[in-house]
C-alpha cells in the first residue's frame, strides 16, 4: 500500500492544555478552532505547520496568511525547522525535524485579557485550512 504525502497544523501552547473544533466553511475550507494561554509580554509560539512526504521529508513549505491579526498584540510567522507531532503511519516523523512555519505571539505590554487570532494556511497539496486562536492572556 502507497502512502499519500501528509498536510497537517499543529497549534501548540507551553505548558497549557489546548482544545479544538473542527467543522467545514461553505467554501470547503476546514475551519478549526484553538484554545490557549499566554503569559503578557512573552514571546509564545502558538503554532507550527508542516508537510510530509512518507519518508518524514519536507513536502512543502506551508504558507500561512494571517486574515485576522491580534488587537492587543503582534504575531510573527516563521519558516525554520520544527518537529511534528504526527499520529498514524507519520508518526514516526515526530523525531525528525523538518522545515516549518511557526507562529508566534506577544502581547502589548500590560495587556491581560482575551485576544484572537485567524490564519489560513496552505500546504501546496491542496489542503488548505482556517485557524481561529483565542487566546487568554495572564500576568
Amino acid at each position: 500500500m502507497t502512502k499519500l504525502p501528509f498536510s497537517v497544523l499543529a497549534v501548540l501552547f507551553v505548558g497549557v492544555g489546548v482544545s479544538s473544533c473542527v467543522t467545514t466553511n461553505a467554501e470547503g475550507i476546514k475551519q478549526i478552532q484553538f484554545h490557549g494561554l499566554a503569559v503578557s509580554g512573552e514571546r509564545t509560539r502558538i503554532g507550527r505547520d508542516w508537510s510530509l512526504n512518507p519518508d518524514c521529508s519536507m513536502l512543502s513549505l506551508p504558507k500561512v496568511r494571517v486574515l485576522e491579526a491580534p488587537k492587543h498584540g503582534r504575531l510573527e510567522v516563521n519558516s525554520e525547522a520544527v518537529f511534528p507531532t504526527a499520529s498514524g503511519f507519520y508518526k514516526k516523523c515526530n523525531v525528525t525535524r523538518v522545515r516549518g512555519t511557526a507562529e508566534y505571539y506577544t502581547s502589548d505590554k500590560g495587556f491581560v485579557g482575551k485576544d484572537r487570532i485567524v490564519t489560513r494556511s496552505s500546504y501546496g497539496d491542496g489542503l488548505v485550512q482556517d485557524v481561529t486562536t483565542n487566546i487568554n492572556v495572564v500576568k
